[in-house]
């Protein structure tokens, strides 16, 4: 399998001008909109934190069991001392901050709803009603693994133990968290997660995922090491490109896509 990457920008930005009929949540109901009641901010720790430099050391298969114990139990982690220079980190962040800055018109140029595109770059940022900040309504990834890098200003949030609770941003490290094809080829170990990102509209929230997919030939499936009689195959095989084309078809935003894939014995 050769994966492929797709980067998104995903800048939240106070810009009122923002066209109502956007690509994001400005006609879905509001009980579809992420709320920033339910959410547990009194959890420290939360967040799983993997030393990338631990995986080239002697330790290496106690922070291999590390990485899945946090796919298996939270279904994301953080990375640090991930090779990546602060700077760049840094740069990259400043550009895409830069570009929302932009006037409407220029940033319209680059507007895409393509999936295929290579760079997708959306603005999110509306008015709050009540207790509701719109922003990126709850979702999993139709991805391998999606990495994500955040400035300093909170928003993630994800469910961890049935509770919403915030992932805060950790300087100089990056958040890796599992994906639809990752839980299909885990036989379901690992749970893709469910997530969404609330907009601060009294500051700028920047953010900046890269999507890792396998190409649209690659053959999706329980990995046959993971399955016996204990264990039978959730799903069955199928295609990256049949997956794709099917999310489609159900307009479903979670996990639950892969249901039309399941083994007839699951």
């Amino acid at each position: 399998m050769s994966p492929t990457m797709l980067q998104q920008a995903d800048a939240h930005h106070r810009s009122l001008s923002e066209p109502k009929n956007g690509p994001f949540t400005y006609t879905d109901p509001l009980s579809e909109v992420p709320t920033l009641s339910g959410v547990d901010t009194s959890i420290d720790g939360s967040t799983p934190i993997i030393d990338m430099e631990g995986l080239l050391g002697p330790q290496r298969s106690e922070f291999v069991k590390q990485i899945g114990h946090a796919c298996e139990k939270n279904g994301f982690f953080a990375v640090k001392n991930h090779g990546i220079p602060e700077m760049k980190i840094n740069n990259m962040l400043d550009t895409a901050r830069d570009f929302f800055h932009l006037p409407e018109e220029e940033r319209l140029k680059f507007r895409s709803s393509d999936p295929n595109s290579i760079i997708r770059l959306v603005t999110a940022c509306q008015e709050s009603e009540l207790d509701v900040t719109y922003g990126v309504r709850t979702h999993t990834d139709p991805t391998l693994i999606t990495i994500l890098m955040q400035d300093d200003v909170p928003g993630l949030q994800v469910i961890n133990d049935d509770k919403w609770i915030d992932v805060n941003p950790i300087p100089n490290a990056v958040v890796v968290h599992v994906g639809d094809m990752l839980q299909a080829l885990s036989n379901c170990r690992y749970k893709s997660l469910l997530h969404q990102a609330i907009v601060n509209c009294e500051k700028e929230r920047v953010s900046i995922a890269s999507y890792c997919y396998p190409s649209d030939d690659a053959e999706i499936g329980p990995a046959k090491k993971l399955i016996d009689d204990d264990h039978p195959a959730i799903y069955k095989d199928f295609t990256y490109k049949e997956f794709h084309e099917s999310m489609w078809r159900v307009k479903c935003s979670t996990a639950k896509r892969l249901d039309l894939f399941k083994a007839e014995s699951a």
